[in-house]
């Protein structure tokens, strides 16, 4: 290990050895950290090669690749930036949430994002998108040296990430394409796209312009952030309450912490007039994500 990035051992007051990164260390991990967010942002274009190792390995749901040139080829193909890329892809972005530290281990790191993107090679051009999070393992230079992605659809279970055969993720990505496929843009950030409910978040008032919302029959203001499901147009009461009790389940399944009561949106998903049901999530501001690392955004 060079001599600038030597880990400093120092005792704590419990009497255990712990391991605190050198100050040269810390300042190269932050300046990575300032590099993911603005590669996510601009679709890695242009991706800072010198940040990865040149034999980084990356998986994701559907696919395992070695060798820095292969990771830019990956990232230029969904960006559209070449021959095939351009064929088959358009519009790709990813939101990012969160890049997050682990308090034990200084060599991980943990981005948090939303990516969408058309598949302009169809004659409809449908949008798919996936949310989900990355595991980056990081070298003694704060070099990314491995990647693994998991997707909040297929691989999140009760609050864990878990590995899903490569059928799955195509799938669920097959799934997405057809002809009713979601708009090209959003009226709210997707923040979780799950397996059952999606988590969403308005823009202040959004919600309260075309809800019919109850916490125990009394009209109350509209969360800014929710779990979501989609619901037929002629459900009743009932049938709400039930959806809205199983989306509940299945978020606080997954650790998020609901608020009572639940909301119903009458809306229009392409030429099917359908609705919502919809339970708000504790920390509306911030959206707290109170998964097993404990990271929020």
């Amino acid at each position: 290990m060079a001599l600038h990035m030597t880990m400093l051992v120092v005792l704590s007051g419990h009497g255990f050895a712990s391991i605190k990164p050198s100050s040269a260390f810390a300042q190269q991990k932050a300046a990575l950290k300032r590099t993911l967010r603005e590669e996510y942002e601009s679709m890695f274009s242009p991706m800072v090669t010198e940040c990865y190792a040149s034999d980084v390995t990356f998986q994701d749901p559907m696919i395992s690749i070695g060798g820095v040139q292969a990771y830019q080829q990956n990232v230029d193909l969904l960006g559209g930036r070449n021959l095939l890329g351009q064929i088959l892809f358009k519009d790709a972005s990813i939101e990012l949430h969160s890049v997050d530290e682990d308090p034990n281990d200084p060599y991980a790191l943990t981005t948090r994002w939303t990516l969408q993107l058309c598949m302009k090679v169809l004659p409809w051009q449908p949008y798919a998108r996936f949310s989900g999070i990355s595991k980056y393992r990081i070298n003694d230079q704060a070099q990314v040296v491995s990647q693994q992605d998991f997707w909040d659809s297929i691989n999140l279970e009760e609050g864990d990430y878990t590995t899903r055969p490569p059928l799955a993720a195509f799938a669920d990505f097959v799934g997405q394409l057809s002809v009713n496929a979601g708009p090209a843009s959003l009226p709210y950030s997707l923040l979780r796209r799950a397996g059952e409910y999606e988590v969403r978040r308005y823009a202040a008032g959004d919600l309260s312009k075309g809800a019919a919302i109850a916490v125990d029959g009394a009209a109350v203001e509209a969360p800014r952030t929710v779990a979501a499901v989609g619901i037929e147009a002629g459900v009743d009461g009932d049938q709400a309450r039930i959806s809205a009790a199983t989306v509940r389940k299945a978020a606080e399944r997954d650790g998020l912490a609901t608020t009572p009561g639940h909301y119903v949106l009458r809306t229009t998903f392409g030429a099917d007039s359908k609705g919502l049901v919809m339970v708000g999530l504790e920390r509306d501001a911030t959206c707290l994500w109170p998964l097993r690392d404990g990271n929020e955004r």
